[in-house]
């Protein structure tokens, strides 16, 4: 039987296009080749914890999430705003003291940049408080360490809190992202929280599933090629549909059909430990900002996050490497405690490794970002469409608003 529109992947991007068509009256079918929805936000439950693929965190002010997500089902749990930085044996608190005035007092005063720069740094909040999200992906092209130079943030500041701080939402060390990106994420921390579903992030495109009839997808169904009007999948199997739209990670299948995409990525490792006791009681990301780093960038206790990531007495620890390193799972979570020592001491030992996550794309690279896309670039025929974040920016947002564009596109 033809169907009306074929979505292949079930990723955020394809659910998001998936009940965008629905509400059109558009009969929907999506092919996902794992065993599950949710493209790269996955949560496996694993000995009583909750393990999301990789630390991930949802914004609340991203536009997309605002219009497509219900959060008081999610049961958002938030992080506090700010960070703890981990500093050469010391450890110092910066927050929005706004957002955070129990913290004023620790940020004036905390080693990692002048007074100018933390005025700088409510500066540059209000600045882009009044920018739109249009303006900023308006705004030339440069990087963001130029950027930041040019906002007057002194070496010592981008090095001991910028750095560490945003190498851990871009996934690189260099910080040759676009400063579009930078100010966008700026802006969607100042403007919202920080958080997690109670349950681990993929209860967001368990949400979006809810969203669509029961049997509009199908599971371990991989597509290895589409001709025309149909599909293949790798069993053979050959459907046919008055429309169809690519929604993976960008690959082989989706070069192949869009060869201008940007198919480099950004790589992460993410180690996940258990512990008996915290090594701090809140809920905030712990950067290291040390001059001898080399294996931990983050650390965040998710328990502390949402008590529901780790059974009763445990607490779960997240620990970021930015790519791929050449030593075992074991080797790695052995060097991360080792180099956390300095801050809390012998405790680490007893920590017990869980799970390791080697994620060979977690981000597609960003040196170059937009935050729409015409029509005319979604339709890559009368039949076949494209979508996904790699299109726009690496985020939440980005993926959900190409769906969303790609439904539209697709109109009849």
């Amino acid at each position: 039987m033809k169907q009306d529109v074929i979505i292949v992947g079930a990723g955020l991007a394809g659910l998001a296009a998936a009940v965008h068509l629905q509400r059109q009256g558009r009969k929907v079918l999506l092919l996902e080749a794992s065993d599950r929805a949710g493209g790269r936000i996955k949560t496996d439950s694993h000995e009583g914890f909750l393990l999301d693929r990789g630390f991930q965190v949802l914004l609340t002010a991203y536009p997309e999430t605002q219009t497509l997500l219900n959060y008081t089902d999610l049961k958002l749990k938030k992080m506090l705003p700010g960070a703890t930085v981990l500093y050469n044996g010391g450890s110092f608190e910066i927050a929005d003291p706004f957002r955070r005035p129990s913290a004023a007092f620790a940020t004036l005063f905390a080693p990692v940049g002048t007074l100018k720069d933390k005025i700088n740094t409510l500066w540059l909040k209000n600045k882009l408080q009044k920018l739109t999200i249009k303006e900023i992906f308006e705004q030339p092209e440069q990087t963001t360490l130029k950027q930041l130079a040019d906002y007057g943030f002194s070496p010592k500041m981008i090095q001991r809190f910028y750095a560490p701080f945003l190498s851990g939402i871009f996934l690189e060390n260099e910080l040759q992202t676009s400063r579009r990106m930078f100010d966008f994420v700026m802006k969607m921390f100042s403007d919202g929280d920080v958080a997690v579903p109670e349950f681990g992030m993929e209860e967001i495109p368990k949400q979006l599933v809810a969203m669509l009839p029961e049997c509009s997808i199908q599971y371990n169904m991989k597509v290895i090629a589409i001709d025309d009007n149909s599909v293949i999948t790798e069993d053979g199997t050959v459907m046919e549909a008055n429309q169809i739209l690519l929604a993976t990670t960008a690959n082989h299948l989706t070069q192949k059909y869009f060869p201008k995409q940007k198919m480099t990525s950004h790589q992460v490792t993410n180690i996940y430990f258990e512990a008996n006791e915290a090594p701090t009681e809140k809920a905030v990301v712990i950067l290291n900002a040390s001059t001898k780093k080399k294996w931990v960038n983050n650390l965040t206790v998710m328990s502390n996050v949402s008590k529901a990531y780790a059974p009763k007495g445990k607490v779960l620890i997240s620990i970021s490497y930015n790519g791929i390193p050449t030593v075992d799972d074991a080797t790695l979570a052995e060097s991360m405690k080792q180099e956390l020592k300095q801050w809390y001491g012998e405790k680490v030992n007893s920590w017990k490794m869980l799970k390791a996550y080697r994620i060979e794309y977690a981000l597609p690279t960003q040196e170059s970002v937009r935050n729409t896309i015409d029509a005319s670039e979604i339709k890559i025929s009368d039949t076949l469409f494209i979508c996904g974040d790699n299109l726009l920016n690496g985020s939440i947002n980005a993926a959900l608003k190409t769906g969303r564009l790609a439904a539209e596109a697709m109109k009849i």
